[in-house]
C-alpha cells in the first residue's frame, strides 16, 4: 500500500506532456512591449519568441518549469514559472538593464556554504562588496546544504537582498529526501538547469549528476536540453558553464551520453567551466579553457584552501580572469617597511623600500598615499602615491630621502583609500640612516621544510630578539604554504596563483641585498614545500608538474608529469634526502634521482585521497606521508615497498606532517597528539585536546616541550613528560581562514615553530610574526606584517627569513 501511494504521488508531481504557450514582455513606465527572439525552454525543447513575443513548447514528461534565457541588457524578477494545471499562458516580464548589457562585466561565485546553524556575518561582507563594486550577478554553485540550509539561504541571499540577479545550482547535499531528490530545491530556487545571457557571454547552469538522494533527472535529460540550448547561441557568442562538480575532465570538453551522442563544448567557444564541491581553490588552463574551482566563502577548505569568494571578470574579447576575495576583513593596513621603531633598510641604489599591506573585504583598494615627516622639526619630507599594487594585499615603492635627514627620526603615514571612498590611516616611527645595511651572517643551509627531511628544525643558528628588518621584496604573487629556503647565499621561494594571472613561479633572491636573481614561471600554483640539494631547487605544482631548476641560473634542468589516479591536483609538499626527491601523492608518489629526474621507485601501496598540506617525512629509511581523509602511510624509502597505514582514532583528518625525533614520530591530527613507532606504525601514546589541531603545523620537539599550532587556540606548548599544557599563546582571530571548516573567531597557527637559542619563532594567520620565550611563553617581540602567514620561517646564522600571503619575503637579522 505504501509503495502504491508513493508511486501515485510521484506520478501526480510529474505533469502530463502538453503544449505550453506564453509571451515575453518588456515593461516600461506606461505599458508592456512584446520582445522577439527571447529563448524559452520546457526543460528539454528550446524555442525563441516570435515578433509578437509569443512562444509555444510541446513539453515532455518531466517538464516542471517554463524557463527563459534572460537576454543581454535585461533583467527579471523571475526567469522561470512553475507548471500549473489549468494555466493556459505563461507570461514573463523583463526590464532593461545596463548591468547585463556590457560585454565587459564581472560576476561573483560563491559555493559550498553548507549552512547548518544560521548564516554568518560573511553575508554582510558579501552584500556590502556587491553594493560597492556593482558586479553583474552572483551565482552559488551548490551545496547550500540540506533542508535547513536551503530554506534559510533562499531568504537571506536572493536578488532582493543582494541588489543584483542571484542564481543557484544544485549540489550533492541539496539532493534531499522527498518524492524526488530535487523537489525541495526546485520549490525554493526553480529549475536545476537553465541559461542566461550577459554581454556576449552565454551562461549555462547544469545540475549535479548525483548526490545524497537520487534525482529524477538523468544525464540524458541534461544532454538533450543542453544540445538544444546551445543550438540557440548566436554566432560569435562565448560560453561559460557552471556545475557544482566539474562537468568534464577531458581537455576536449566533451559532454555526452554515448559514442555517437555528445557535445564538443569547444565548438561553442567555451571560455570556462566553473564549479565548487572540492572545497579548494584551483585554476587550470586547458588549452585556453579555464577550469575554475573555488573554496568556501565562510570557512577554511578541506585542503586548507583560503576561505574566499571569487570575482570573475569578462573582458572585451570574452576572455575570463578572476580574483579571490576574502570575507571577514574590516579595513586594515600595516606598514611593513620601514617597521615601527627600527632603522629602515637601504637598497643598493640608496633608496628605501616602502611596503604597505592593506585589505578591505567590501571594497577594492583604490590608492595608497604616503607622507614622510621629520619628527624633530615637524617638517614634511616627501608626499607621494604608490602607483601600482604588487598583489591583492601589497603596495610597494622605493623612495629617496634627502641626505640631510640622515640620523633622524621620521614618521611615515600611510593613507589608504578604497573604491567606496572609505579611508584608513596608519603610521610608523622609524630611524633613517644613509646606507644602513645590517650585517647578514649565514650558517648552514636550510634545505627543506624545517631544514631536513626529518623536519626537526635542528640548527646552530644564533638569533636573538629584537629582530631588525634587513630587507623586504615581493614576488608579485601570493605565497601560500611554501616555506623559504636558505642555501649558498640565496633565498628560494615559490608562489601560488589561484586566479588566472599566470603569476606562479619559483623565485631566487640574493640574501645580502634582496635583489631578484631569477624567476622561473611554473604552469600552476606551487602550494607547499620546495627543497634544495646540490645546486638544484625542486618543486611540484598543483597541476602535478615536478620541476628541477638550476639554483644559479634559474634554468629548467628536467621536468616530470606526476600521474595521479584521480583528479590531477596537488597541494602537498615534497622533500629530499641525500640525492633523492620524494614527490607526489597516492599512486603518483615516487622517488626521483635529483640529478637527472629518473624514477627510482613508484608507490603501489595506497591511493590518492582529498587534497592535503602534508610534506613527506623520513624516519631512517622509512618514508611517511599523509592524506586528508585518508590517513598516515609508510613506504620503504629505498625500495618503495608499502609498509603500513594508520587511519583510525582521529588520525585521518590531518594536514600536518610528523617530525621524526627521539626515535619516534610526533604527529598532531584532528584533536590529538600521537607518538608513533615508525617501523611498524604502532601508536605509542595519544593525548586528546578540547580544541582542534587540524593544522599544517609540524610539532617542535625540545628537551622539555612539544610545541605546535592549533586551529582555534593559537600556539600550544606541552610539557614533554606530562603532556599537559605548559603555556598557550592565544593569537588574534585569523585574517583569512584555512583550516577545514574553521571560521570566526578561530585563532589559527598553520605554521611550524622553530627554535633558536631560547626563543621560538613563528608566523600566524593573524598576520603577525611572533618571538616567544621558550620557558615562560612570554612574547618577546611581535611584528605586524598585515597579511596572513601560512609558511614556516627559515633560519641560518644570524638571519631569519619568512614570507607572508601578500607575496612579501622578509629577511631579519639579530640586532645584537
Amino acid at each position: 500500500m505504501k509503495t502504491y501511494i508513493l508511486s501515485l504521488l510521484i506520478l501526480i508531481s510529474i505533469p502530463v506532456s502538453s503544449t505550453y504557450r506564453g509571451t515575453v514582455y518588456q515593461t516600461n513606465q506606461n505599458d508592456s512591449v512584446p520582445i522577439e527572439g527571447v529563448i524559452v525552454t520546457d526543460g528539454k525543447n528550446v524555442t525563441k519568441t516570435d515578433k509578437n513575443g509569443e512562444f509555444s513548447l510541446p513539453g515532455f514528461e518531466k517538464t516542471r518549469f517554463i524557463t527563459i534565457t534572460t537576454p543581454s541588457g535585461y533583467t527579471t524578477n523571475n526567469f522561470y514559472i512553475p507548471i500549473k494545471s489549468g494555466n493556459e499562458s505563461y507570461i514573463f516580464y523583463l526590464e532593461k538593464s545596463d548591468k547585463t548589457k556590457n560585454r565587459t562585466h564581472s560576476f561573483i561565485q560563491i559555493t559550498d556554504t553548507e549552512v547548518h546553524n544560521g548564516l554568518g556575518i560573511w553575508t554582510t561582507y558579501l552584500r556590502d562588496y556587491i553594493k560597492n563594486e556593482q558586479p553583474a550577478f552572483l551565482i552559488h554553485t551548490g551545496d547550500i546544504c540540506y533542508e535547513y540550509g536551503m530554506k534559510i539561504h533562499a531568504k537571506a541571499i536572493n536578488s532582493q537582498t543582494m541588489g543584483i540577479p542571484v542564481y543557484y545550482g544544485i549540489g550533492n547535499h541539496d539532493l534531499v529526501k522527498g518524492p524526488y531528490a530535487e523537489r525541495l530545491y526546485e520549490s525554493l530556487y526553480g529549475p536545476t538547469w537553465y541559461s542566461f545571457n550577459i554581454g556576449n557571454t552565454h551562461y549555462v547552469m547544469t545540475p549535479m549528476a548525483n548526490g545524497d538522494y537520487k534525482p529524477s533527472y538523468t544525464r540524458e535529460d541534461v544532454y538533450h536540453w543542453l544540445k538544444n540550448d546551445l543550438s540557440m547561441m548566436e554566432e560569435g557568442q562565448s560560453l561559460v558553464i557552471f556545475n557544482h562538480d566539474i562537468l568534464t575532465l577531458s581537455d576536449d570538453f566533451i559532454f555526452g551520453i554515448n559514442d555517437k551522442e555528445f557535445i564538443n563544448l569547444r565548438d561553442y567557444n567555451i571560455k570556462a567551466q566553473i564549479y565548487g564541491h572540492m572545497h579548494y581553490n584551483y585554476v587550470r588552463n586547458q588549452g585556453g579553457v579555464y577550469t575554475v574551482c573555488t573554496s568556501t566563502i565562510d570557512k577554511g577548505g578541506i585542503d586548507h584552501s583560503t576561505s574566499a569568494f571569487r570575482i570573475l571578470d569578462v573582458a572585451v574579447n570574452d576572455s575570463v580572469s578572476s580574483r579571490l576575495r576574502y570575507a571577514y576583513i574590516s579595513p586594515q593596513a600595516a606598514i611593513t617597511s620601514p617597521l615601527e621603531g627600527q632603522y629602515s633598510p637601504t637598497l643598493s641604489n640608496g633608496e628605501i623600500p616602502i611596503s604597505i599591506n592593506t585589505y578591505n573585504s567590501i571594497s577594492e583598494t583604490k590608492n595608497v598615499e604616503y607622507i614622510l615627516t621629520d619628527i624633530e622639526s615637524n617638517t614634511r619630507i616627501i608626499r607621494g602615491y604608490i602607483k601600482q599594487p604588487k598583489t591583492d594585499w601589497n603596495w610597494y615603492d622605493e623612495i629617496t630621502i634627502p641626505i640631510r635627514y640622515s640620523n633622524k627620526k621620521i614618521r611615515i603615514e600611510a593613507i589608504v583609500t578604497f573604491n567606496n571612498e572609505q579611508r584608513i590611516t596608519t603610521s610608523n616611527m622609524f630611524h633613517y640612516r644613509k646606507n644602513f645595511k645590517p650585517s647578514i651572517k649565514l650558517g648552514e643551509n636550510w634545505n627543506t621544510l624545517l631544514q631536513n627531511a626529518q623536519h626537526t628544525g635542528d640548527t646552530a643558528a644564533k638569533i636573538n630578539t629584537p629582530l631588525q628588518l634587513a630587507w623586504v621584496n615581493n614576488v608579485n604573487a601570493n605565497i601560500y604554504m611554501t616555506s623559504p629556503l636558505i642555501a649558498d647565499g640565496k633565498i628560494f621561494i615559490a608562489s601560488t596563483d589561484d586566479n588566472i594571472m599566470n603569476k606562479s613561479s619559483i623565485t631566487a633572491f640574493d640574501i645580502q641585498s634582496g635583489k631578484l636573481l631569477w624567476k622561473y614561471k611554473t604552469l600552476n600554483s606551487i602550494k607547499n614545500t620546495i627543497a634544495y640539494h646540490n645546486n638544484i631547487v625542486v618543486a611540484q605544482d598543483a597541476e602535478c608538474n615536478l620541476y628541477a631548476i638550476n639554483a644559479n641560473s634559474g634554468e629548467l634542468l628536467w621536468q616530470h608529469k606526476i600521474g595521479l589516479t584521480g583528479f590531477p591536483y596537488l597541494s602537498e609538499g615534497l622533500t629530499i634526502n641525500n640525492n633523492i626527491v620524494y614527490a607526489g601523492t597516492g599512486k603518483g608518489l615516487a622517488a626521483y634521482n635529483i640529478d637527472d629526474g629518473q624514477i627510482i621507485w613508484k608507490n603501489k601501496g595506497w591511493d590518492q585521497y582529498e587534497g592535503a598540506t602534508t610534506t613527506p617525512t623520513i624516519a631512517n629509511n622509512i618514508l611517511v606521508c599523509g592524506a586528508q581523509w585518508g590517513g598516515l602511510f609508510a613506504n620503504n624509502a629505498i625500495t618503495g615497498d608499502f609498509l603500513w597505514k594508520l587511519s583510525d582514532n582521529g588520525i585521518s583528518d590531518r594536514g600536518s606532517s610528523p617530525v621524526y625525533q627521539d626515535g619516534k614520530l610526533y604527529l598532531i591530527s584532528r584533536k590529538s597528539l600521537f607518538m608513533i613507532e615508525p617501523t611498524n606504525g604502532t601508536i605509542l601514546k595519544t593525548t586528546e585536546f578540547p580544541f582542534d589541531v587540524d593544522v599544517t603545523s609540524t610539532p617542535l620537539i625540545t628537551a622539555n616541550e612539544i610545541i605546535f599550532g592549533s586551529a582555534t587556540r593559537g600556539l600550544i606548548a606541552l610539557d614533554k613528560q606530562s603532556l599537559k599544557i605548559k603555556w598557550n599563546i592565544q593569537t588574534n582571530t585569523s585574517l583569512v581562514f584555512t583550516t577545514p571548516y574553521s571560521m570566526p573567531p578561530s585563532a589559527t597557527v598553520e605554521t611550524s615553530p622553530i627554535l633558536s637559542q631560547n626563543t621560538v619563532y613563528l608566523g600566524a594567520s593573524d598576520g603577525y610574526l611572533y618571538a616567544v620565550n621558550l620557558n615562560t611563553g612570554i612574547i618577546e617581540q611581535k611584528i605586524n606584517l598585515g597579511a596572513p602567514i601560512f609558511n614556516s620561517p627559515a633560519i641560518s646564522g644570524n638571519t631569519l627569513v619568512i614570507a607572508d600571503y601578500s607575496g612579501n619575503v622578509y629577511t631579519f637579522v639579530s640586532k645584537n
